[in-house]
């Protein structure tokens, strides 16, 4: 049983540790400066992340896998408010099903070698935290909040060869927030944010042949897109925004 506690308490130290380095942009490996004054919905973003309990909470019901070899599988379906998962993977070709229903849920994956997968779905509740993070190459990664998930976050980090990322955040999401940063060659991003008010997307790719694509509909909603790439490769940004007060922002270099 103390093993057990310990263990858990570990898990939660390093969810704590992965929140603090990712959830705030302006403490991020991303150098903003190209952003500066020209996007206050964005930046108001910031009070709202740090207004939240984030990883650190108490009293949740707690699911930890661990798993370490070749062609695993990993499956978390909770129910009810503030569930605690955490998916940890290495290895080839493992793949990761995280579900989560209700109410303040904080999903963590970290996946390291090849050809891993990772699938996260958040619905009908409010401020439902994801974040994933992948080392490896021909990883992906699918993340959806759904359904009433306002003042949501998702993080996906990937560090390597041909990753792709898919966020989507959908119905009655207001102030919700992705933040996506691929540091590797031929990497894709794409984030969905509809009927969202107030909500905000941030992608960062460094590499070679970076395609971001942003699609946004409501009101005083943000996107930003920063591309890093090396000369002569290809690099494509892409903002598609649908109401009133929305501002979008490409910096590429």
């Amino acid at each position: 049983m103390k093993t057990q506690i310990t263990t858990i308490a570990a898990a939660i130290a390093l969810a704590l540790s992965f929140s603090a380095q990712a959830r705030d942009y302006q403490d991020s490996t991303i150098n903003n400066s190209a952003n500066a004054g020209s996007n206050p919905t964005f930046n108001s973003q910031e009070s709202i992340r740090s207004g939240m309990n984030g990883f650190n909470r108490a009293d949740m019901r707690t699911s930890l896998i661990t798993q370490q070899g070749n062609n695993n599988n990993a499956e978390t379906d909770q129910y009810g408010d503030a569930q605690y998962s955490r998916v940890t993977q290495k290895g080839n070709d493992n793949t990761s099903y995280v579900f989560q229903s209700g109410n303040e849920h904080e999903s963590i994956v970290k996946q390291i070698g090849d050809a891993n997968k990772s699938k996260v779905i958040q619905q009908g509740g409010e401020r439902n935290d994801s974040y994933v993070h992948q080392n490896g190459h021909g990883n992906e990664s699918t993340v959806a909040q759904f359904w009433n998930t306002s003042l949501s976050d998702s993080i996906v980090e990937q560090f390597g060869d041909n990753n792709s990322s898919d966020v989507y955040q959908a119905y009655n999401t207001d102030e919700t927030w992705s933040f996506v940063h691929q540091n590797g060659n031929n990497n894709e991003a794409k984030v969905i944010q509809i009927a969202a008010d107030l909500s905000a997307s941030y992608i960062y790719q460094g590499g070679d042949g970076h395609m971001a694509d942003v699609f946004q509909s409501g009101r005083n909603n943000v996107s930003t897109i920063r591309q890093n790439h090396t000369y002569g490769a290809a690099a494509a940004a892409t903002h598609s925004q649908v109401g009133n007060n929305n501002s979008a922002i490409s910096t590429q270099w």
